[in-house]
C-alpha cells in the first residue's frame, strides 16, 4: 500500500515498496531492472519515511537520483522510527545507495524540494507509525538537507503536531504552506487534557502554517525579481522560452525553474518535479530590465499537467507563474 513512485526522465517509473525497488515499463508492462534493498527498517506503509528525486540539472545531463528517508519497525505505538536515508541513481549502470543519517528518526516525514537546490524535511513522529492513532512524539522540527554536501541543519520549529494526512504544499511565492493531521479514525475536535486516549491525545488539527525558506527571510523579501513576463504559457518539450524580469541590479546569477510541486496523500508525497532549465543567454533590456532565454529538457519524459516557472536572480526567487506542460 502507498508505495513510492517516481516518473523518471527517461519515461520509466521508480517504484519502491518497504525496502525493495525496481525500474517497471509501462508501455511493455514489464520490470526492467531490480534495485538492490535500502537497508534499514521498513519504509513504505504503515511506516512510511519520505521520498523525493532530487532536482533535475544540465550539468549532469538531468541525471535522476532517488532520496528516502525515515520509516519505522512495525505497526504500533512502541514501534521505533528510522534516522537512517538512502540515496540512489536507478539509471546509472550500477545503481547503487549511499546512506547518510537525519538529525532525528522520523515516520510520516515529507520531503519537499527547495528552490535552492535543498530539500526541506519536515512533519511526521519520532515513534510509532501512520493512522489510529499509533504515532507520538511529533517531529516538530524543519530539517534542510544540502545535497551538494551531504549536509544536514534545522530550520524552524513548529508547536503543532503534524502526524497522519498531514501537508507540505509549495505556494506560487517560495514559501511552503503546512497543514492537517488526523491521526484518528474520525475526526477529533478536542484534545483530552488527562490524554487517557492517544485517539485524543492528537486530536484533528484545522490551523496552518506558512514556513519561510531561508531564502526568503529579512531583506532578501525586498530584492526578489519582479514583474515576471513569460513568453508562453503553454510549454512543449521543445520551447524555447523567453523570461522577463526587473531587478534593481544586475544579477550575477539567473536560473530558471520548472517546478511541480505535485499532490499528496496520506503521508506520501507524489509527482514532485524540480527541472532546471538550460539557459541559453540573458542580457539587459535597459534600466532595471533583463530577458534571459531558455530551453526545456528535450530529453527529459515529463508528466502533461500544470507546472510553475521560476525565475532565481542571485539565489532569491520571483513568485512563480503557471504554465501548462502539453507532451
Amino acid at each position: 500500500m502507498y508505495p513510492f513512485l517516481h516518473l523518471l526522465p527517461d519515461g520509466s517509473l521508480f517504484i519502491f515498496t518497504d525496502r525493495s525497488s525496481q525500474l517497471f515499463d509501462v508501455t511493455t508492462n514489464h520490470t526492467i531492472k531490480v534495485m538492490p534493498d535500502l537497508d534499514g527498517m521498513h519504509r513504505t506503509y504503515p511506516n512510511t519515511g519520505g521520498s523525493v528525486m532530487l532536482p533535475l540539472h544540465k550539468a549532469s545531463n538531468y541525471s535522476a537520483e532517488i532520496m528516502i528517508c525515515g520509516g519505522g519497525h512495525h505497526q504500533g505505538l512502541d514501534s521505533p522510527c528510522d534516522a537512517s536515508c538512502g540515496r540512489i541513481t536507478p539509471l546509472s549502470s550500477d545503481p547503487h545507495w549511499t546512506y547518510s543519517t537525519m538529525p532525528q528518526p522520523r515516520v510520516m516525514v515529507e520531503a519537499v524540494l527547495l528552490l535552492d537546490g535543498t530539500v526541506l524535511w519536515i512533519n511526521g513522529a519520532q515513534v510509532g507509525a501512520q493512522g489510529f492513532g499509533i504515532a507520538d512524539l511529533p517531529a516538530v522540527e524543519a530539517l534542510i538537507y544540502h545535497p551538494n554536501a551531504d549536509k544536514w541543519e534545522i530550520s524552524g520549529e513548529t508547536k503543532i503536531a503534524r502526524l497522519y494526512h498531514s501537508v507540505a504544499v509549495p505556494l506560487l511565492d517560495g514559501t511552503i504552506l503546512i497543514a492537517g493531521s488526523n491521526p484518528n479514525e474520525m475526526p477529533v475536535l478536542e484534545k483530552d487534557c488527562n490524554q487517557t486516549s492517544q485517539y485524543t491525545k492528537f486530536p484533528t488539527e484545522f490551523r496552518t502554517e506558512i514556513w519561510t525558506p531561508p531564502y526568503l527571510r529579512g531583506d532578501k523579501m525586498n530584492v526578489r525579481p519582479r514583474n515576471i513576463q513569460l513568453s508562453d504559457k503553454v510549454l512543449h518539450q521543445k520551447t524555447v522560452l523567453q523570461v522577463e524580469f526587473a531587478l534593481d541590479k544586475m544579477p550575477e546569477s539567473v536560473e530558471i525553474i520548472l517546478y511541480t510541486g505535485g499532490f499528496v496523500t496520506h503521508s506520501v508525497h507524489m509527482g514532485h518535479v524540480m527541472v532546471y532549465l538550460e539557459e541559453k543567454d540573458w542580457a539587459s533590456q535597459g534600466k532595471n530590465q533583463y530577458l534571459v532565454t531558455a530551453l526545456m529538457p528535450n530529453d527529459v519524459k515529463l508528466a502533461p499537467g500544470p507546472y510553475v516557472v521560476y525565475l532565481v536572480a542571485d539565489g532569491v526567487p520571483g513568485h512563480g507563474q503557471f504554465v501548462s506542460l502539453q507532451v
